[in-house]
């Protein structure tokens, strides 16, 4: 998996889950609470934790939503309360 962590609400991921489909995933923080998570530039979701996800807009389809928990809970994991790097 390719990243780029540069703090919580701003990160940037390449990865393919078990399937072999592949994601490019932009975060950032979305101004009324929780993250904008942009997947492969044809969806958008907003994601609150603890695997609470919103379809937004553009492509929605229930692999891309099991997709896009499994990445933020990976997100989420990297970092502590505070939004820095554990």
């Amino acid at each position: 998996m390719k990243f780029d962590l540069q703090d919580w609400e701003s990160s940037f991921y390449v990865f393919e889950n078990g399937d072999g489909t592949k994601y490019t995933v932009h975060v950032t923080d979305a101004q009324y609470g929780g993250l904008y998570v942009i997947c492969n530039e044809s969806s958008l979701w907003r994601w609150h934790g603890q695997g609470d996800i919103k379809f937004l807009c553009g492509n929605n389809n229930e692999y891309t939503r099991r997709a896009m928990i499994t990445i933020m809970t990976y997100h989420d994991s990297k970092f502590d309360d505070d939004g820095g790097l554990e």
